[in-house]
C-alpha cells in the first residue's frame, strides 16, 4: 500500500500550490460566466484538480534515479488480458472451491487489475455528473486519458530519463477505460445527494443578477494591477524615488490624481467597463434607468434589461475616483503626516493640523465602517457611490442562463 500511499502524500504537497495559481483564474471565470461563485461547485472543481492531481502522480511516482533506468528497465506489453492470465497462474483460486476465493486478496496481479479499475472511476463520475457527457464520450476520453499516462511513462518521463522506466501495458488501457465507465454507470449512486449542474448554473445565474462586494473587489485589484503598470515602472527605473515617496505625501496626491484621472478617462471611453468589469462582466451605470421616470430604481432587485442602463457621464464618474482615491484611500497617510506635522508646528497651525488629522482619521473610520456594512449587504453601495448616484449592475448574458 505504501506504494499508492506516497503519490496521493506528494499530490497533497503540490495540491495548495495548483490551488493558488488556479484560484484568480477560476473566480474570473465565475464571475464572467455565472456573476456569482458557489461553495458546491468550487467544491466539485477543487476535488476534480486533486484527483487529476493524485492520478497523474500514481502513475509517474516513484521516480527511480536516472542512472538506473537502461534499455532493459521497461517494455511494451501489447498482450491484451495477460495480466487476467497471470491472476489466473497466481492466484490459486478454484470455482468450484468458494473458500479459494480469498487467494485473490492475496494476489499482487489481482490489485494491479482492481488499482487500475479504481484509478480512472471517479473521472467518469466526474465526466457524467459535472461535465454531462454522454456514455461514449466517457468511453473515449478514459481511453484517451489511460494512454495519457501510458505514454507518459514510454517516453520517459518527457525525456527526462533516456528510457521508459515503467512498462506501456495495453492491460492497464484495457482496466482504465473499464474504470472510467464504471464510475459512468454507478454516478448516480454516488452523487444523489448534490445538486444536478443545471440547478447549480440556476443558482448562480440567480444569485449573480446581485453584483456583490467581492465581485467588485476582484473587478478593482485586476483593475489596479493594469492601471498601475506605469507607476511600477516609473519607480523601477529609478528606485531612489521609491524609497522617497514613501515618506512624501506629495508623490501618494500626484499617484491619487493620476488613478482618478485614468480611471475616469477609460470608464467613461469604455462606458463603465473597465478591464476588472469586463472580466467579472460588470458595469458602472447611473442608478436609474430611462423607464423609471427619473425616479431610483435598485438594478439588482429589478434586473433591469442593458438596453435601460444609463451610462455614467464623466464629470460623476471624476467625482467617484476623486472622493475614493484622493479624499478616502490616502485618508490614513494624511492623518499620519498631519500628526507629524502638528508636532513641529507652533500654535495655530498646530492646531490646525490635529484637526485636520482627526478630520483624516473619521474619513478613515467612516469608510472602513461603510465598506464592512457592504461586504454583509447583498444591496448596500458605498457611499461614494450613493453620493454620485452611480451603481454597478450584472453583465451576464441572458442567453447563457440555456447554454449547455
Amino acid at each position: 500500500m505504501e506504494v499508492y500511499l506516497k503519490p496521493i502524500i506528494s499530490a497533497c504537497y503540490v495540491f495548495p500550490v495548483i490551488a493558488v495559481l488556479f484560484t484568480l483564474p477560476y473566480i474570473i471565470y465565475e464571475y464572467h460566466k455565472y456573476g456569482s461563485i458557489l461553495v458546491i461547485r468550487t467544491g466539485v472543481v477543487y476535488t476534480f484538480i486533486f484527483y487529476m492531481l493524485t492520478s497523474y502522480f500514481m502513475t509517474v511516482l516513484p521516480l527511480p534515479p536516472v542512472d538506473s533506468v537502461t534499455p532493459d528497465s521497461a517494455c511494451m506489453l501489447l498482450v491484451p488480458f495477460d495480466a487476467v492470465r497471470r491472476v489466473v497462474a497466481t492466484a490459486n483460486v478454484t470455482l468450484s472451491d468458494p473458500a479459494t476465493y480469498i487467494n485473490l486478496f492475496k494476489c499482487g496481479n489481482f490489485w494491479q487489475i482492481a488499482f487500475n479499475i479504481l484509478l480512472l472511476l471517479p473521472f467518469g463520475v466526474y465526466l457524467r455528473y459535472y461535465f454531462k457527457r454522454k456514455w461514449w464520450h466517457v468511453l473515449i476520453l478514459s481511453f484517451c486519458y489511460s494512454l495519457f499516462f501510458e505514454l507518459t511513462q514510454l517516453s520517459g518521463l518527457y525525456g527526462i530519463y533516456p528510457y521508459p522506466y515503467r512498462f506501456f501495458e495495453v492491460d492497464d488501457l484495457i482496466c482504465n477505460t473499464l474504470g472510467g465507465m464504471v464510475g459512468f454507470w454507478i454516478t448516480p449512486l454516488i452523487v444523489f445527494m448534490l445538486p444536478k449542474r443545471d440547478r447549480m448554473d440556476e443558482i448562480a445565474y440567480n444569485r449573480g443578477q446581485i453584483v456583490s462586494e467581492f465581485r467588485r473587489i476582484i473587478a478593482w485589484a485586476l483593475d489596479m494591477i493594469a492601471i498601475m503598470v506605469p507607476v511600477a515602472v516609473f519607480f523601477a527605473i529609478d528606485k531612489e524615488k521609491f524609497i522617497t515617496a514613501v515618506y512624501d505625501v506629495r508623490y501618494l496626491v500626484v499617484i491619487a490624481v493620476y488613478i482618478v484621472i485614468a480611471f475616469t478617462i477609460v470608464t467613461a471611453v469604455t462606458r463603465g467597463r473597465t478591464i476588472g468589469k469586463a472580466l467579472v462582466n460588470i458595469r458602472l451605470v447611473r442608478a436609474e434607468s430611462k423607464k423609471a421616470d427619473n425616479k431610483a430604481v435598485d438594478y439588482e432587485a429589478e434586473n433591469i434589461k442593458a438596453d435601460t442602463y444609463r451610462s455614467v457621464n464623466f464629470a460623476r464618474l471624476l467625482g467617484r475616483y476623486f472622493i475614493l482615491y484622493v479624499l478616502c484611500l490616502p485618508s490614513p497617510v494624511y492623518a499620519y503626516n498631519l500628526y507629524h506635522a502638528a508636532l513641529v508646528a507652533d500654535g495655530w497651525e498646530s492646531a490646525v493640523s490635529i484637526a485636520v488629522c482627526a478630520l483624516c482619521l473619521m474619513v478613515t473610520a467612516y469608510f472602513a465602517i461603510d465598506f464592512i456594512l457592504c461586504m454583509f449587504s447583498n444591496t448596500r453601495q458605498m457611499f461614494y457611490d450613493r453620493m454620485i448616484g452611480i451603481t454597478h449592475v450584472n453583465m451576464v448574458k441572458q442567453k447563457e442562463k440555456i447554454s449547455k
